[in-house]
């Protein structure tokens, strides 16, 4: 492997261990302050959701312009300024904890994944951005896992991944260099790319079901934080060990019918999901290994790599404001149907996603 890509697969590890970290501790705070559940899913949401699509398209257009490099290390001195307020919690700091949060993980991660297909080039778009997303989920994961386990000293994980990330990130190369085709059919074709990115828009109703309205209700239905942080880093880690496999078959084989079936498994993963959370968490990091690598991968296959960037920022655009508006209406399901119900409306979303990607 690339000595590049390597250092690219470290960062993105520790970006998903960043985020996995907060993924647990909000949910805790929100509780400790004694916020209702509908707010406490709608706020982080809409801020973190929004502000990481905007941020996203930002970070992809300044790549094309600016380089990677900088921006990857101004993502992670964003990070390092959000652990003090750890320290002076209220329902403001959380806000703001969250808008930090999304900054960093539109800078770092956009900056990982497009130069980790810069160096692996086009055809093998699918392998490297499995390879991208597994790392950065797995560090999800683990986050989840340690922030369950040792919540009080959390903290500490976040500032030393900080540290590490920006004293890495300065050796790491800039990949715009790598390009290789010319200007010619530099056009973007926004409508296939528009289809492709309400697919990922609606797919981050899943992910923000696990971010904030699973683990806060099953807090409320009195797991232990233990295991809450299992039953979440289980969906985390599934979905990100399974990356690189259904991106590398896509690769070969077809990419249309590995997405079919992910959305067809993440719709069955919220059929009834407090029945079974641990096994139906399982169903839906399968079904989001399918799809995640693979969405991305569908923008890299149609567009000139002159403008990856972009193209990736916009898709990331869509992607991630999934956040923001899931914030928005699954609170409002909740309310009207209550949690098995409000799922299963998210899991009939991800079949309407076939529509956009057929």
């Amino acid at each position: 492997m690339n000595k590049h890509f390597l250092l690219f697969t470290i960062l993105v590890f520790f970006t998903g261990l960043y985020l996995g970290t907060l993924r647990i501790d909000i949910p805790e705070f929100e509780k400790q302050l004694h916020i209702p559940l509908e707010l406490s899913v709608l706020l982080p949401l809409i801020f973190f959701g929004f502000i990481k699509g905007s941020c996203n398209y930002i970070a992809g257009r300044l790549s094309d312009k600016l380089g990677r490099k900088k921006l990857l290390i101004i993502g992670w001195i964003v990070a390092i300024f959000s652990i003090p307020l750890l320290f002076l919690l209220n329902i403001y700091t959380i806000i703001i904890i969250s808008i930090l949060l999304a900054i960093n993980q539109a800078l770092t991660w956009t900056t990982t994944v497009t130069s980790q297909i810069d160096i692996s080039g086009k055809l093998r778009a699918g392998l490297a951005t499995g390879i991208n997303e597994m790392s950065g989920y797995l560090g999800v994961s683990i986050g989840s896992l340690l922030a369950s386990y040792i919540f009080k000293i959390s903290f500490v994980i976040l500032l030393i991944t900080s540290i590490l990330a920006v004293i890495l990130s300065y050796t790491v190369m800039e990949t715009k260099t790598l390009i290789r085709e010319n200007n010619e059919n530099i056009k973007i074709k926004w409508i296939p790319i528009t289809r492709i990115s309400i697919a990922g828009l609606l797919e981050k109703f899943v992910d923000s079901s696990f971010f904030i309205l699973i683990p806060t209700y099953l807090l409320l239905q009195h797991y232990s934080l233990t295991l809450v942080g299992l039953i979440v880093s289980s969906y985390a880690f599934v979905w990100s060990l399974s990356q690189p496999l259904f991106g590398y078959l896509a690769d070969l084989y077809s990419r249309k019918f590995i997405l079919i079936l992910g959305f067809i498994l993440m719709f069955l993963g919220f059929i009834h999901y407090s029945s079974y959370p641990m096994l139906f968490s399982v169903i839906e990091g399968i079904g989001m290994g399918m799809i995640y690598p693979n969405l991305i991968a569908a923008v890299n296959d149609i567009i000139n790599e002159k403008v990856r960037g972009k193209a990736l920022g916009y898709y990331r655009l869509y992607r991630d404001s999934g956040y923001g508006i899931a914030g928005i209406v699954i609170p409002l399901l909740y309310i009207l149907l209550g949690f098995n119900k409000t799922l299963l409306v998210i899991g009939i979303l991800q079949l309407l996603s076939l529509i956009l990607i057929l």
